[in-house]
């Protein structure tokens, strides 16, 4: 079995567990691959649509993992119990949509130790939504494949409030940038120029509610050309 490299890097991301909850789970290839290697010795599949949730179930049978994973019907965590996941993953789907899952199943979302979040857009939602459970970001990475740029994080709680984060790093972290780690440099830098190339567009509108726009969009940029400056550029 062969992962992705975005999916490489979420399996990578999760720590040995009686239990993984791999929510929006599609074919469920990440649930098996944590447990063909060991990483979780249980695997609920979790999907809202029954398609993909068939097809999940299928490769389960494939891999002859029945006994070790089941698949389950269900809006976001609404199909578990608190407890029943050590570890909770979501990868794949908007921030807003995380972001909503999160608050929905809370009592279960805050059950368990560890969240591996991927989500594809809306980073500032999904670490306020995690900083506000009361979870401490350990760790943030991000890979570039097909020409996108994928992040994910990993939350735990350690029982301790993580300290306060800055706006800036709500919207971009502060594990990556502290790492310097070149993937994400280019990402910023890419994000900069989409920015840049918006300000300019505002200007040539010369409307009032452009240049609204305008005063936000600057200030947005001039807080991501801080975070790019951290590396040192």
């Amino acid at each position: 079995m062969r992962l992705s490299n975005r999916l490489r890097m979420v399996a990578g991301m999760v720590p040995c567990c009686n239990a993984v909850a791999d929510v929006g789970c599609d074919h469920a290839y990440l649930s098996v691959w944590l447990l063909r290697e060991g990483t979780a010795r249980y695997a609920y599949a979790c999907d809202v649509r029954k398609g993909p949730l068939a097809k999940a179930a299928e490769t389960i049978r494939f891999f002859h993992m029945q006994e070790r994973a089941e698949t389950v019907l269900c809006d976001g965590l609404a199909g578990l119990r608190p407890g029943d996941a050590q570890v909770i993953v979501m990868a794949g789907m908007g921030g807003e949509l995380t972001t909503r899952i999160l608050t929905d199943g809370e009592e279960v979302a805050t059950a368990a130790d560890t969240l591996i979040l991927q989500p594809q857009s809306d980073w500032e939602l999904v670490r306020k939504r995690v900083y506000a459970m009361g979870y401490a970001i350990a760790d943030e990475q991000c890979v570039y494949e097909d020409g996108k740029y994928y992040l994910c994080l990993r939350a735990e709680r350690k029982g301790t409030k993580e300290p306060a984060y800055s706006g800036a790093e709500f919207s971009y972290g502060r594990i990556l940038p502290d790492r310097g780690d070149m993937t994400y440099l280019a990402w910023l830098t890419e994000e900069c120029d989409k920015k840049t190339a918006m300000l300019l567009r505002l200007a040539e509108a010369d409307t009032p509610a452009a240049a609204e726009r305008a005063e936000s969009a600057a200030e947005e940029l001039r807080e991501l050309v801080g975070v790019i400056r951290r590396f040192g550029v």
